[in-house]
């Protein structure tokens, strides 16, 4: 029978006896999720660590991030993992060490545990999340089946879930159906794709002139910080125009929807030579360009572009693609969104500006933090990628009139 020994750095640790057993122990410990000790066996567990489903996967690993939630708050939100083991020993206040033998460890949480330990290397993980770590000692082999049958998590069904189910985005489904990619999208929680629904809204957040004019100041900072926030307006805003659709606001951005994915996924390939090719350093050491695991790339099915092996992390994306929301307007015949000057004006207006907003995201970099969650969520670099953008245009303009004055 073999034991593995993993040491647990433990913010707060409690220990209660069981009162009808007790030689059975419950050892409380708060840990931070970076402190959580990787490589605990998963015997008695019922469920498939390997086996979550991509959607729900997503689902903790962004709350984990705090994209979806406070920083801070993920013990708050997550029931925590189990554990049974042999022994625990007290090295310090801060410091245990728990012994795990053959049919024990992670009994519950099992996911939450992969999630966790796959986020230890990413840079994004923010120091302050933290996780409920149970560990159970002196229980009998004759318990163990009972006790992983027993701790089942139950999920609440999510709103888009229950969107999708009153056909709120049945006009999304319909402008992407004979698009290449739109079997990778789910739809509601318990679909398996590689994007979410609420993807597509946070782009479409980004591009809304609607809430967010060129000219207020104000930026659509929770199409990346919390996508919930756009998700639960757009469906507010079918509640509201359900009997008039055409007033709805995300209806009117309906025709930006596959170019805005395509400018997507081309900021997102093209970052990293842009930044290398300005002589900027090397983006590959950046935290916010991302490397795709061994011999893994990341496809970019929006553009159809080739797949390549890094790739900018949303929380630099989002700032440089909400800024081309300078290049949307609204067409005063119909009220509905539609591109300056063309969609290609647009490709052309990234190819140009693209250097400089490298040099302003590295700068970010430098005064609000390297990681990528702090670029994404620091208004003041909303505001300076916007201002870059619109300040080049303007300057293009000039540059035209220049080249031909009017008479």
């Amino acid at each position: 029978m073999s034991a593995t020994t993993h040491k647990v750095r433990v913010v707060d640790a409690r220990r209660i006896k069981h009162p009808q057993f007790p030689e059975i122990e419950k050892h409380y410990f708060l840990v931070r999720a970076k402190d959580l000790p990787n490589g605990i066996r998963t015997d008695a567990n019922a469920r498939d660590p390997n086996g979550l489903n991509r959607r729900v996967y997503r689902e903790v690993h962004e709350s984990l991030l705090g994209r979806d939630t406070t920083p801070g708050t993920f013990d708050l939100m997550n029931k925590g993992i189990v554990c049974l083991a042999d022994k625990v020993r007290r090295i310090d206040d801060s410091n245990y060490e728990i012994v795990v033998r053959d049919g024990q460890g992670i009994v519950d949480g099992g996911h939450t545990y992969k999630i966790i330990c796959d986020a230890q290397e990413d840079p994004a993980l923010p120091d302050e999340q933290h996780v409920e770590f149970q560990v159970r000692t002196g229980i009998t082999d004759s318990l163990i089946t009972d006790i992983a049958r027993g701790l089942n998590t139950g999920m609440q069904v999510k709103d888009h879930s229950i969107a999708n189910l009153d056909g709120k985005y049945d006009w999304i489904k319909e402008d992407l159906s004979s698009k290449p990619y739109v079997n990778r999208i789910a739809w509601r929680e318990s679909d398996d794709g590689d994007y979410d629904v609420r993807d597509l809204i946070c782009v479409l957040e980004a591009m809304n002139i609607f809430d967010f004019p060129n000219d207020c100041g104000v930026h659509p900072v929770a199409a990346y910080e919390k996508w919930s926030i756009p998700t639960n307006k757009f469906s507010k805003d079918f509640d509201v125009n359900k009997d008039d659709l055409s007033q709805s606001k995300y209806l009117r951005l309906r025709p930006l929807l596959h170019e805005a994915l395509v400018l997507y996924d081309r900021i997102r390939r093209d970052f990293r030579d842009v930044y290398n090719n300005e002589d900027l350093g090397s983006a590959g050491k950046l935290d916010i360009v991302e490397e795709a695991k061994g011999t893994r790339k990341f496809d970019f099915p929006f553009a159809g572009l080739q797949p390549a092996k890094y790739r900018l992390t949303k929380g630099a994306l989002f700032p440089i693609f909400a800024a081309f929301r300078n290049k949307v307007e609204i067409d005063p015949k119909i009220g509905t969104a539609r591109w300056s000057g063309g969609f290609l004006s647009v490709l052309d207006l990234w190819d140009s500006v693209a250097p400089e907003l490298a040099r302003q995201t590295k700068q970010a970099t430098k005064d609000y933090g390297h990681k990528p969650d702090a670029i994404g969520k620091n208004r003041g670099h909303w505001t300076n990628m916007h201002q870059t953008v619109e300040l080049h245009i303007l300057r293009d303009q000039l540059k035209q009139q220049k080249k031909h004055p009017k008479r």
